[in-house]
């Protein structure tokens, strides 16, 4: 049995090492790492800025000479089936916006100890990113804005390529971001997905004290023309059920949240809606524990992390 034990072994070794070609890496400036491109890519001004962040959060911003294959590795250093399409950015107009955005609209709100083990080593900024996709007698072109599940990367795409009328149909065109309302958009998708990802490894807890007031046992309302009664969820200190940056859906069932689910339900209010947006939606006068817990959130995460989640559900002010 023993030659099973050693093939076993080997074949682990062979797994491991293949994923790293060494003739790709580079000594990294920090020291900190290993990467598989030149750091910085150029002498530009927003080259300066990619330098700044990867110093402060560790994370390299890569925009030009990559592959396609960069987005579709595995941890066996293989290829299989593209998933994904992309290139390198094709202009210092289009490198210059996107870092702009990066460094104004995402890591501005952010500081390290949020965002602790949250990055992979490389954020790609792609031009035309697109997944294809058969639909019948139809070749689809999927654009892709923003892929969270890379191996060893996230990136964004903001410049799109060529498409066609049906897949545009399907899909809708991806356009760069323009007015206030598209960047606060852009970054609130981003930002949801940097915090939600933080939330999860632990490097924002919850205060005991918050739970204090809330019933996670009796069941809630939330069917339209409910919304006077007791147990109405936002009356119960329940913001919804959170999907994502744009949806913070009804809670439909006491059963579909918990603590944790509730806590992170509030970062999620707190950089979704103004208190403007939020009368509108739930008034404070008919949901005083929701606005109770609202503030004592957004007060803990300004207080206790740096980070201000009333900034991020403003429109942006542009110039």
């Amino acid at each position: 049995m023993k030659w099973r034990y050693y093939l076993y072994s080997l074949l682990g070794c062979v797994l491991f090492f293949s994923c790293y070609n060494e003739d790709t890496l580079t000594d990294d400036a920090s020291g900190e790492d290993l990467v598989r491109f030149e750091f910085p890519q150029g002498t530009n001004s927003w080259d300066d800025d990619v330098v700044a962040i990867k110093e402060k959060f560790n994370v390299c911003i890569i925009y030009k000479d990559f592959q396609a294959s960069d987005l579709n590795r595995t941890w066996t250093g293989t290829i299989g089936s593209q998933t994904y399409f992309g290139e390198g950015l094709k202009s210092d107009e289009q490198a210059e916006f996107m870092i702009s955005f990066m460094k104004n609209h995402v890591f501005a709100y952010l500081n390290p100890a949020i965002t602790q083990k949250v990055f992979p080593m490389y954020y790609y900024m792609v031009y035309d990113c697109h997944a294809p996709f058969v639909f019948g007698p139809y070749n689809l072109k999927a654009p892709m804005k923003n892929i969270f599940d890379g191996m060893d990367y996230w990136s964004l795409c903001m410049f799109y390529g060529e498409s066609d009328p049906t897949s545009d149909m399907f899909y809708g065109r991806l356009e760069a971001p323009e007015t206030p309302e598209d960047f606060w958009e852009w970054r609130g998708v981003i930002l949801y997905e940097i915090l939600e990802k933080a939330y999860e490894k632990g490097n924002i807890i919850i205060p005991e004290e918050f739970q204090a007031g809330i019933d996670y046992k009796t069941e809630v309302e939330s069917d339209p023309g409910t919304e006077g009664n007791p147990n109405y969820y936002t009356k119960r200190g329940f913001p919804g059920a959170s999907y994502g940056f744009l949806r913070l859906d009804a809670l439909r069932g006491i059963g579909n949240t918990n603590p944790s689910k509730n806590f992170f339900a509030y970062i999620h209010l707190g950089m979704r809606y103004t208190s403007e947006e939020l009368e509108a939606k739930h008034p404070k006068a008919n949901n005083p524990l929701l606005w109770e817990k609202r503030q004592y959130v957004l007060n803990y995460m300004k207080t206790k992390y740096d980070l201000d989640l009333e900034a991020i559900a403003k429109i942006p002010a542009m110039n």
